[in-house]
Parts: structure tokens; sequence; C-alpha cells
């Protein structure tokens, strides 16, 4: 494809695409429109790649809460992707990009669950058209070496976990979901830099930057570097073995912010703010690690031409584990640990069975000045947090090639961590197309 169309095309890249990473070769599998009568297949030759992504998540809890609700949050994307090497000769270079819009309305909020993780992981960060990635990557030396720089998120890198189910606890990347104000994940873009290196056919070691810019927040489409305060840098080591010929995925990271942050417990005199009332001392630098397993144990290999980070028919184990820096944070820990099942049923061999139980911890420098608050009378002496507990049900039917359909079934413990609250119920239905 050549000239004008070509020009034409190179501008659509730059602005419909999506927030996956490039550094596993990022290939857009056609959906329910297909092969686009051999268009899709001719595009790809010549160096460009699209898709469209919907994704609907419906909420409705028949117990727990301060009343009952229903709702449904949407997210919208536009995906693209420029093969620099098929169009410029440029070998191993890629531009990548993603507008997302999300909408809808979420049941924590409308039904007032008062839970620390959402039920609904799809809604958040206003309901605005957003570049959630416009950047450039680059293989080096033979894919030894990875670069990638422009408009990112941390979490399409770093701590990268397959989201499998629809409560908030068990999907994403955690650093994002827990320390939200600092580590912005999808749709939020900031401007980043990242290294990776693969040390072995096994063994990636990464490196980040990125600015920390409230702007991104508010504004979709901002580029501008004013208004930050700060940069988070995260790490992480990643080994990916084949245990009996199936696949696993094992990673250890964490990273450092150097932006401010009020005090959980202390106020500017290091008297206890809950009694003072005085503002919060701030503290310079927030630090935090995450540990997560993925292995499958049982059944068959995916096939050698699935997309990275697949995984086969049988059973695969998964536990995760964060924490977050004491001083700063109201969720200081979070844990998870579940268990996938593809092929349950002969008839449905690509469908899945997901189970997930975890726990979102409250700070207990955070309970104790709550404590000291009930002890002066200004809350109720019920009211200390201190763990969410969750687990989750789905399954998985692949509808057709495109369309997944996944109800659930979630139980919440202690909504945001508080034993006096009643247990939740939330019956949920996810479904995603892809075009």
């Amino acid at each position: 494809m050549t000239g004008l169309r070509g020009l034409l095309l190179g501008c659509v890249a730059a602005f419909l695409a999506s927030s996956a990473a490039l550094a596993n070769d990022t290939d857009f599998q056609p959906g329910l429109t297909g092969d686009w009568n051999g268009a899709r297949t001719d595009l790809k030759n010549e160096g460009w790649q699209f898709q469209v992504k919907g994704v609907f998540e419906g909420a409705w809890n028949p117990s727990g809460g301060d009343h009952q609700s229903a709702t449904g949050a949407n997210e919208l994307d536009f995906e693209a992707l420029a093969d620099l090497g098929k169009l410029i000769g440029d070998d191993g270079g890629s531009i990548e990009a993603n507008i997302t819009k999300r909408f809808g309305a979420n049941i924590a909020n409308t039904a007032d669950l008062h839970t620390l993780m959402q039920p609904q992981e799809i809604w958040g960060r206003g309901n605005l058209w957003r570049l959630t990635q416009l950047s450039f990557e680059q293989h080096l030396f033979n894919k030894a070496i990875d670069v990638e720089f422009g408009r990112m998120n941390p979490g399409a890198d770093f701590d990268v976990i397959p989201c499998n189910f629809q409560n908030l606890g068990f999907c994403g990347s955690t650093p994002g979901n827990v320390d939200g104000d600092y580590w912005f994940n999808s749709p939020v873009s900031q401007w980043g830099a990242r290294l990776k290196a693969n040390v072995s056919d096994t063994v990636d070691v990464g490196v980040g930057i990125y600015q920390i810019n409230p702007k991104n927040l508010k504004h979709g489409f901002s580029f501008d570097f004013s208004g930050g305060n700060g940069e988070l840098i995260p790490f992480e080591l990643e080994w990916k073995p084949s245990v009996a010929g199936l696949p696993g995925d094992y990673q250890i990271g964490g990273w450092h912010s150097s932006s401010e942050a009020p005090d959980i417990f202390y106020d500017v005199n290091h008297d206890p703010l809950s009694v003072t009332g005085l503002p919060s001392l701030m503290d310079h630098g927030r630090d935090g690690f995450f540990l997560d397993a993925r292995q499958q144990i049982t059944g068959e290999a995916p096939p050698k031409d699935a997309p990275g980070g697949s995984y086969g028919k049988g059973l695969t184990l998964f536990a995760k584990y964060m924490q977050s820096d004491r001083r700063t944070s109201l969720n200081d820990k979070q844990f998870a640990v579940g268990a996938t099942y593809k092929g349950a049923l002969v008839s449905r061999p690509n469908d899945e069975i997901a189970l997930a139980f975890g726990a979102t911890h409250v700070n207990g420098r955070a309970a104790e000045g709550e404590q000291l608050h009930n002890a002066a009378g200004l809350l109720p002496p019920d009211f200390v947090q201190h763990t969410e507990y969750a687990a989750e049900l789905d399954y998985r039917a692949i509808v057709a090639k495109g369309a997944e359909l996944s109800p659930n079934l979630q139980y919440i413990v202690d909504p945001g961590g508080v034993s006096a609250r009643k247990d939740i119920v939330v019956l949920g239905l996810k479904a995603t197309l892809t075009l």
C-alpha cells in the first residue's frame, strides 16, 4: 500500500490502537468480523493491524450494601499497530496507540457497597475518551534488548496479570489497583519509557520510568509535561519456565516513587492526626514490591501458534502478593490465590472455569488512628478497618471467535475492612466482543 492511502492509514494507526504490550510481538487476532474478505491479512502483510474491542460488565447485589442496585460498566477500545519493519525498513520497530472510552455506572457507588475493591474492574478514571497509549518500540540486538517510550502506563509492562475475573482484586496490575493515586494503570497514560532485556529464553528483566502527573486523571488527551509531582520507577524479573512441557510465569519486582504523600497516621507535629485534626506530615518517597506465580499443572500445552501468555487445556494455578508503602498507603497489602480450568466440558473445549480467593488489608497505622478517633467518640465504636475478603467463581464461555460471555458470582466479607458491615453477594456478567 503506497501513496495517499498509506499516509491516511498511517494517521489512523497513530490514533486508533490498543494497550497491549509490544514486547511479546503484539498480534491482533481476527474477531467476529473475520479476515474482512482477505483485507485484514493484506494489511498485516503491509504493516498494519486494526481491531475494535468492547467490554461490558453487569452487576446486581441481591444481598449486602445499603440497598440493591443493578448497573452496567462499559469500555470501548479502538486498536491498531504499525510494523515499521514492513513500512519503512526499521526491523524490530513499531508504533502503537490506544484510544479508550469508558462509560456506565459502578455498583459499588449505586448500591453503596463501601468495598475496597470494586466488583466491576472495568469501571473508573472517568467517563471520557482517553489516549491510553501512543508509543514507539524498538527491538535491538536480535531482540535481546527491547525499548519503548511515549504515552504509556506501567501496568502494561510490570506485574502483568491476566484478567480472568470481574472483581478488581483479581484483575490487572495490582499496584495500580491499590495505589491508584500515583501508579496509573490503563486507561490512563503518562509520559514514560521502559527497557527490557532477555537474559535467556525464559528470563527477562525490566525497568521503567513514568511521570506522575495528576493532570492525566482529568484530561484524556493531555500531552503536557507540566504539573508532574515525581517519577514512578518500577522494576521486575520475570521467569517463564516450562514444567513437564507446561507453561509457567513467575514475576518478582517492586517500585519507587519520588513523589510526596501525606502520612497515614502522623500530623505535621508527629502527633496522631486523627486526634489533632492538623494537616498530615508529608513523607517523601513511596516504595513497594510484588510477587506473582502462574503455572499450568495438568493437561496439554497450548498450540505453538497461540498468542504469547496463553495456557493450554487443563488446570492452571496462580498466586499473587503485594506489599505497599506503610507510611502513606491506606491499603498496604493484597494477596490472592486461585485456579482456572480450561476444557472441563468435553463439548466445549475452549471454555474456562475460574475460582479465586483474596484479601485486601487496611494499613494497621490507619486502623490505629481510627481506634483513637473512636475513643474520642468521633466514630461508631465498631468502625475500625482491618481486611476485606473476596471470592469469585466464573464460567467463561467462548460463544464465537471474538465473543466471550462470563457469568460470575462474587462474595465479599467485611466490605471496606469493617466487620460490622453485612457480607455482600454480587451476581455479575462480563461480555467481551472483538471485531
